[in-house]
């Protein structure tokens, strides 16, 4: 059984619901706990459970979710529980040590860098085992929050190369024709939140400078700050130069795109990343977790220091070389397990 919060858009649900997917083709029997809000549709019509606990509401909804969570556990068999979040750790050692034998915890780390300090402290347990997608998790986890390296394995986030095929010219129109994308320019993308740790911000800077005839960005997805990127998209006439998308599949963003930009503060791995180089996009990200993964510089894509000046310069460079972006491009794909 899986563990999480109140859905969102980020990547982390997509994750779940993909791994779930996978997990019942092999005959497993997975199951998810938490609270629908944004990503209803990821979970919808799906051959496994999805069981709704209350994730806000302090400490009166996290009784009530662990009343649920017990009488789910007590009627259905579970083998291991699964944490996504911090927060549910406290109801899963409750639901774990009710069950004979106990259930074992395993913790999946989704960013590092996170608080730990103060009341983070009390709530910063990592479960019997860790999970980490990347080198730089692993490291986090052993530096900062004390964990011994024996109870941590890597295992990188993977995808179906067949959901994300590589992108053909043909498909490459369809899509610019569906988004309503009509430039003789680069198209650069980002596809996650819109909230501050993404640095969304930095994309209508690189807009704003106005260097790259023709530059289309395509921001697909939502979040707190979609308001603000509004109101500065229309105050400062932007809206030739940036589209926004909603929260959707994102192979057509993909196809209709010539590159991927992610300026993140921080990441956990960028599920997006490996998406979009299995489709052919070359990809410019800040060196956060999972870049060492995923980044061969220069072949598969470029990275940057987290800093808003060195990123807009690399970004500039990449998508002013449509050349070079194609070359990445390939190798991206390639990289991925196409041929």
């Amino acid at each position: 059984m899986h563990l999480t919060g109140r859905s969102d858009t980020g990547g982390l649900f997509r994750y779940v619901s993909q791994l779930c997917d996978a997990l019942h083709r092999q005959g497993h029997h997975p199951a998810v706990a938490g609270q629908l809000y944004e990503t209803r549709e990821l979970f919808a019509n799906k051959p496994w459970p999805w069981v709704e606990i209350p994730c806000r509401g302090g400490v009166v909804a996290m009784v009530r979710a662990l009343q649920v969570l017990q009488r789910w556990v007590d009627d259905h068999p579970v083998d291991l529980l699964h944490v996504h979040f911090r927060k549910p750790m406290f109801m899963a050692r409750r639901v774990a040590a009710r069950q004979r034998p106990r259930l074992p915890i395993l913790y999946t780390l989704h960013l590092s860098g996170i608080p730990i300090h103060g009341m983070w402290r009390w709530l910063s347990d990592f479960g019997d085992h860790a999970h980490v997608a990347s080198v730089d998790a692993r490291d986090w986890l052993i530096e900062a929050a004390g964990v011994q390296s024996d109870k941590i394995t890597i295992i990188p986030h993977g995808i179906d190369p067949s959901a994300f095929p590589m992108t053909t010219p043909t498909l490459r129109a369809a899509a610019r024709e569906q988004l309503q994308i009509n430039t003789d320019g680069p198209v650069a993308l980002y596809v996650g939140r819109l909230e501050d740790p993404k640095n969304e911000n930095w994309l209508l800077d690189l807009a704003a400078t106005r260097k790259v005839p023709g530059l289309q960005i395509m921001l697909a997805g939502t979040g707190p700050n979609e308001p603000a990127v509004r109101e500065r998209i229309s105050r400062e006439g932007l809206q030739d130069t940036v589209k926004l998308f909603p929260f959707a599949s994102p192979l057509p963003y993909y196809q209709a795109a010539d590159a991927l930009l992610l300026p993140s503060q921080i990441e956990g791995f960028s599920l997006v990343t490996i998406e979009a180089m299995s489709t052919g996009l070359p990809v410019l990200r800040t060196r956060t977790a999972g870049t060492t993964e995923t980044i061969v510089e220069g072949v598969t894509g470029r990275s940057t220091d987290i800093e808003h000046d060195a990123f807009l310069h690399e970004a500039l460079s990449m998508i002013s070389n449509m050349t070079e972006m194609k070359r990445m491009g390939t190798q991206a794909q390639r990289m991925c397990g196409h041929t």
